[in-house]
This record gives C-alpha cells, structure tokens and sequence, in this order.
C-alpha cells in the first residue's frame, strides 16, 4: 500500500530520489518497545492462559518425540507450529482489542488459526530467502575446520563475505518478515499478503532493519535476565527445560505484538497521506 506521493520504482531503468523515497513518520523505538510489551500485560487475561497452554503443550510433544529416531526434525517442526500458533493467536487478539472488540481466548484460538497454511507458505519463501545465511554458516564452520580464518588476509575477506550475505539476507527478508502480519488478515492469500508487505515496505527497510535490531537487543535482554540465574542454580534439570520453553513462547508472543504495531504504525501514516494526496488533487481540481 503505497502512500499518495510515491512512485513506483522499475528496475534498469533510472529513478530519482523523489521517486522512491518513502517518508514515514511513527513513533520512536522507545515508545514502539514499551507499546508492545503494554499491549500484552493490558490484556493479560488473554495472553496468560495462552502462554500456559502453549507451554504444557510444548512440553508433552517435546517429551513424546523424546525417544524418536527422528527427535531433532520432530522437535522443530512441532517448534515451529507452536511460534506460528503463539503469533497467530496474539495478532488476532491484538487486531480485534484495537477495534475495541471484545475477544476471548476460545474464539481467538478457534478463528485466529485459519491463516495457518498461508503462514507456512510465507515461511518457505522465507526460508529461500535465508539461504545466503545457510551458505554463510557452512562457510563459517568450513573456515573453522581447515583454518582459514588464521590469516588475516583470508579473515578480512571472510568478514567482507560474511557481511555481503547478511546485508543480503536482511534485504530479502525485511518484506517477508512483514508478511507475516499481513498473510494473517482474513482472506488474504500468500502472494498478496507479500505483494502488498513488499509494497508497504519499499523505501523503508532501512528503518525496519534498525527496528529488527533493537528488538534482537530486547529479546536478547530478556533471555540474559531470565535464563542466566537459572542456568546458574537449575542446569541440566528438566526445570530449566520448562524455563526455556516459557521465555521461548512469550517472546514469539513479544515478536508478534511488535511486529503488528509496527505495522499498524505504517498502514495508519499510508491511510493518512493517501487521504492528504486526495484532498489536494481536489483542491487543484
């Protein structure tokens, strides 16, 4: 959804700075962190009971796999439908709160979940898009082997590598990142809910790769504070497990809350210019 002002950009072909720049005017980072973690202790009524349930099923199906010869891949398939059930079910709950709707957690976990296969699919795209980072693990762990990284020479251009390939990955994955917001709204198939989060996110991923930062720091934050003193008293037990678990679900919870504001914050200034845009085609009409 692009704002009144802007154009679209074709490649090969020469484009002005006036054509593809995208004001964007939200609040700050600050303000953006606090609003997320707000809007699930407002309605922690909600949110808690998810938590729980998510945890006690996590649990169970990580402790059913726990002697499977398939252990490893079982555990993060059942990882990954547990985040996008969490992510899901928190964007519904927070859509519908901020059109003032009532919402319990039975109607959200029966309702909020029919975007389920939509998701998967934005997630394989995302995967592709990750492969640069894949490439740059085997790399890394390659240079480890042989020793590469003990020349110095071969260690900066491994660094310049290894920079190109997250630069690359984080460009690709800024507008899939957002899709997974968008692919959750009722009836909107994969390709549209990229077309349109890559649309809403042209000129802007610069700004939306510093919000991914500084909610890698938050959530970082959060594992040192909640996990560091358990490790320390409880490791190797099956309570830090369960810790894991919990911190592991709230910040998917954390994630998908920020990520929606965010997006909320982009489609409100979009709505905003385009209604500007029109009122002053009318005016020199």
């Amino acid at each position: 959804m692009a704002s009144g002002t802007s154009k679209v950009h074709k490649t090969f072909k020469r484009s002005y700075r006036e054509d593809y720049r995208r004001d964007l005017e939200v609040p700050g980072m600050g303000h953006h962190i606090f609003q997320a973690f707000k809007m699930i202790f407002e309605n922690w009524k909600i949110f808690l009971p998810l938590l729980i349930i998510m945890v006690l099923a996590a649990v169970f199906l990580m402790g059913m796999v726990n002697e499977s010869s398939f252990k490893d891949v079982a555990i993060d398939v059942f990882a990954i439908i547990i985040f996008l059930v969490i992510w899901l079910v928190t964007i519904f709950v927070l859509r519908h709160k901020m059109a003032g709707h009532k919402i319990g957690l039975r109607d959200a976990l029966y309702n909020a979940l029919t975007p389920l296969l939509s998701s998967l699919v934005v997630l394989v795209v995302a995967i592709i898009q990750s492969i640069p980072l894949m490439i740059l693990v085997i790399a890394y762990s390659a240079a480890l082997e042989t020793h590469f990284l003990e020349t110095p020479f071969y260690a900066l251009m491994f660094f310049v590598f290894a920079g190109l390939m997250i630069l690359l990955s984080m460009y690709l994955l800024t507008g899939t990142l957002m899709a997974f917001v968008a692919v959750s709204a009722p009836g909107l198939y994969p390709y549209e809910a990229l077309k349109t989060a890559n649309e809403l996110m042209r000129g802007r991923k610069i700004r939306f790769a510093l919000r991914i930062i500084a909610l890698l720091v938050v959530l970082g934050v959060i594992w040192v504070i909640m996990i560091w003193p358990m490790a320390m008293w409880a490791a190797g037990t099956p309570v830090l497990s369960v810790c894991l678990t919990v911190v592991g679900c709230f910040s998917a919870m954390y994630m998908a809350s920020y990520f929606y504001i965010y997006y909320r914050y982009m489609l409100k200034f979009d709505t905003k210019e385009e209604k500007n845009g029109q009122k002053r085609s009318r005016k020199k009409n």
